[in-house]
C-alpha cells in the first residue's frame, strides 16, 4: 500500500545575502549589517510562512461543500 503526502518536504532556500564589509575579514558585522540581514531573513520566513498558510487553507476546502 503506497502512502500519498499531500504536504511534501521542500527544502527552502533563504536569501544568501553577504554584506561586503562583513566578509572582508575585519571581524563581526555591525549593528546595521545585522539588522538588514536579519529583516531580510524575516521578511523571507514571512512569504513562506503566508505561502504554507494558503496551501493549507486549499487542502482544507479541497474536502468541503464550497469548492
Amino acid at each position: 500500500m503506497e502512502t500519498i503526502n499531500p504536504l511534501p518536504a521542500e527544502v527552502v532556500n533563504g536569501a544568501k545575502l553577504t554584506d561586503a564589509r562583513a566578509t572582508a575579514g575585519n571581524g563581526q558585522p555591525t549593528a546595521a549589517e545585522l539588522s538588514r540581514l536579519t529583516f531580510a531573513k524575516l521578511r523571507d520566513i514571512r512569504v513562506h510562512t503566508q505561502e504554507l498558510r494558503n496551501r493549507f487553507a486549499r487542502l482544507l476546502n479541497r474536502g468541503s461543500s464550497l469548492e
